[in-house]
């Protein structure tokens, strides 16, 4: 059974911290709960040689940085509220256990503005962007329910699922970016380093070298001579696209050419159904209306054109018509999430709906990840040989032709 490092607060009012087998998280704040102890945090302890291990270690990089950690901030709200503690003691012992220093001076701050009278989400919307719009309409919406537990809960919920999405993008760009670099790498040093060690017996043959010696002869003169206006005209392009990618003229083309690559546009289109519907979900079945959730889940989206679809069909929405009938209209969003969302419509089950389409669509995109790797892999692999192969066999002829010169 896997290995969970645990936080809590005894009964004394001490921090109480280790390590406990259980099956899951759930079973270890459970038993934290039969004995006694508030549970804070329990999350599984990865091993070094895990695959998970990655992910955690950037969670680690990011928690030693300037930025309070929002995600840690709201998972142990919500286990202090779950156990029932009063949200003036709840800061309190998140004060005395925390570590962090953004983390804590978050934690201070929005505890003064609490006692100072304001609404938990007042203070959290005061902490200078530490909390998106998203955040804080959850929290807000909670609390005019009355049951500020369970809105903590979906929202902890919510976090972990965007998490476990973002890590799975973000890993499966880890080796083709790596499979690039040492590629880009290693055509430098040939050229750069070998190649020029060639040059002396090249230069006694003249105009008489094969045309494939004499361009690869030629790109390595460039290169060795000019390495450095390339990386300077690199760094210029490269500030120039993001420069660009501000404009939103711009990134609506990008956004929109990427959706019609057949290579990338359905896993685009799969990541942005999936934020939307989990946000989407997640806020109406916190009481948020939908009419207030779709702008909010609208913000949660990266692909412009399929966020801007979103937003006509919340002013369709304002003026009598359907959602799914708005989104369908634009076909940017695939039709098995149309048909669903119908469905929930008409069943007024859309929250429920939402929300399983944002977890059909989180496996979606991990198979199209994988099909993605599995293609791009090869191609990136076959294009470094080719390359390598080309320079190599172009000095090859030209040491052949050497001895094919009269005597």
């Amino acid at each position: 059974m896997p290995n969970f490092h645990y936080k809590a607060v005894t009964r004394d009012g001490e921090t109480d911290e280790g390590q406990m087998v259980g099956d899951s998280a759930a079973a270890i704040i459970a038993r934290l709960q039969e004995s006694g102890r508030i549970p804070i945090l329990a999350e599984e302890v990865i091993a070094k040689g895990s695959p998970r291990a990655r992910p955690r270690r950037r969670r680690k990089l990011r928690q030693k940085s300037a930025r309070p950690n929002v995600t840690s901030f709201t998972q142990s709200l919500a286990a202090l509220a779950r156990s029932s503690v009063p949200l003036d003691r709840a800061l309190q012992i998140m004060l005395d256990a925390e570590s962090d220093p953004a983390t804590l001076k978050l934690v201070t701050e929005v505890q003064a503005s609490v006692r100072g009278g304001n609404a938990l989400s007042s203070a959290l919307e005061e902490q200078s962007g530490a909390f998106s719009t998203f955040h804080t309409s959850m929290i807000r919406a909670a609390e005019a329910s009355g049951a500020l537990s369970e809105g903590l809960d979906r929202l902890t919920d919510y976090l972990q699922r965007a998490q476990e999405l973002r890590d799975k993008v973000l890993s499966a760009l880890i080796y083709p970016a790596i499979l690039a670099g040492v590629a880009g790498l290693s055509v430098i040093i040939l050229l750069v380093y070998v190649i020029p060690q060639f040059r002396p017996i090249f230069d006694e043959m003249g105009s008489a070298l094969p045309m494939a010696t004499r361009i690869t002869l030629t790109v390595s003169d460039f290169v060795a001579s000019f390495g450095w206006i390339i990386a300077v005209a690199i760094v210029a392009v490269a500030a120039g696209l993001r420069r660009l990618w501000q404009r939103p003229d711009f990134r609506l083309r990008i956004d929109g050419l990427m959706l019609r690559v057949n290579a990338v546009g359905p896993l685009v289109q799969a990541i942005d159904t999936a934020r939307f519907s989990r946000s989407l979900g997640t806020l109406l079945r916190n009481g948020v209306p939908l009419l207030s959730s779709l702008p909010i889940a609208h913000d949660t989206m990266s692909n412009r054109v399929m966020a801007d679809t979103v937003a006509a069909a919340t002013n369709d929405l304002r003026e009598g018509g359907e959602l799914s009938r708005s989104l369908h209209a634009a076909g940017v969003f695939p039709s098995l999430a149309i048909q669903l969302l119908k469905v929930g419509e008409e069943s007024g089950t859309v929250d429920e709906t939402m929300l399983r389409l944002a977890d059909t669509y989180d496996r979606e995109v991990e198979t199209k990840i994988q099909r993605l790797l599995a293609l791009l892999e090869p191609i990136l692999i076959i294009g470094l040989g080719i390359v390598i192969a080309g320079i190599i066999m172009s000095v090859l002829i030209g040491i052949i032709s050497i001895n094919e010169l009269p005597a």
